[in-house]
C-alpha cells in the first residue's frame, strides 16, 4: 500500500507540474510523464517479481505444469506494456497509434495464452 501511495504522489505531482509547463514546453511535459511513469513502474516492480514468485511457487506446490500459469503471466505483461505504452502515444497525441498498439497487445496476449487454451480444450476432448 506504501509503495502505491508513493507512485500516485509522484505521478500526481508530475501530472501537475504538466500541466504549468504545457502551454509553454509541451515537449518537457511528455517526457515528465514518461519520467513519472518509469519511476512509478520501477517502484511497482517488486510486486510483478512476487506475482510471479507466487504462481512459481503454487504451481510447484500444487503439481501443475508451468504450462498452465507461464501463458497467464505473460499475457499479463503483454497487458501492462501494451496499456502503458498506449497511454504514452495518447499523450502524445497520436490515437491512432495508441489504438493499433492496444490491438496488437491485445492479440499477442490472446496468442501467449493459446497453449492454456489447447490444454484445456484437449482436456475436454479427452472428458467427453
Amino acid at each position: 500500500m506504501e509503495l502505491v501511495c508513493k507512485a500516485a504522489a509522484l505521478c500526481l505531482i508530475a501530472s501537475l507540474m504538466g500541466l504549468l509547463l504545457q502551454k509553454t514546453e509541451p515537449a518537457q511535459t511528455l517526457l515528465l510523464g514518461l519520467a513519472a511513469a518509469a519511476a512509478a513502474l520501477t517502484l511497482g516492480l517488486g510486486f510483478f517479481r512476487e506475482l510471479r514468485d507466487t504462481f512459481r511457487d503454487l504451481s510447484r506446490e500444487a503439481g501443475v505444469s508451468a504450462a498452465l500459469t507461464l501463458p497467464v503471466l505473460k499475457s499479463l505483461g503483454i497487458t501492462v506494456v501494451g496499456r502503458f505504452t498506449g497511454d504514452l502515444c495518447r499523450d502524445a497525441g497520436q490515437s491512432a497509434a495508441a489504438s493499433a498498439l492496444e490491438t496488437c497487445a491485445a492479440a499477442a496476449a490472446l496468442y501467449a495464452a493459446l497453449p492454456l487454451v489447447r490444454l484445456v480444450t484437449s482436456m475436454l476432448g479427452a472428458g467427453a
